[in-house]
């Protein structure tokens, strides 16, 4: 019984700890697909930077609910490129933790498809 005692936090700390590192981890996946998304459809034939800040911001909301609606997302036309960006603070699970968010930022970067007629 002694050693349970001593022991359970000890491991309960370092369940929570996987698990925060966890949902961190699935956030900043989430902001960079929904930016690399963006920055596609923004780049395609006939798109523009409001799209794909448009399709950057539901998949934000698809995969972190409230919490990626809260993110501020950007759409440049960078003259050959487009340059989407989101970025947001994503809550964390531990209370005692220093602050109770991290900041999670993601870019991408894709150059304008256009048809190019001719050799």
């Amino acid at each position: 019984m002694v050693e349970l005692a001593i022991v359970l936090p000890v491991l309960l700390l370092i369940l929570v700890g996987i698990v925060q590192f966890a949902l961190v981890y699935h956030a900043r996946d989430v902001a960079t697909t929904a930016a690399q998304e963006g920055a596609r459809l923004a780049a395609a034939e006939g798109r523009t930077p409001e799209d794909g800040a448009a399709r950057t911001r539901d998949v934000l909301r698809s995969g972190l609910g409230e919490t990626g609606a809260g993110f501020s997302v950007t759409a440049e036309d960078m003259g050959e490129t487009v340059v989407v960006g989101a970025s947001g603070d994503y809550p964390l699970i531990i209370p005692w933790v220093t602050g109770n968010s991290i900041q999670i930022r993601a870019e991408a970067e894709v150059r304008w498809e256009e048809f190019r007629s001719g050799p």
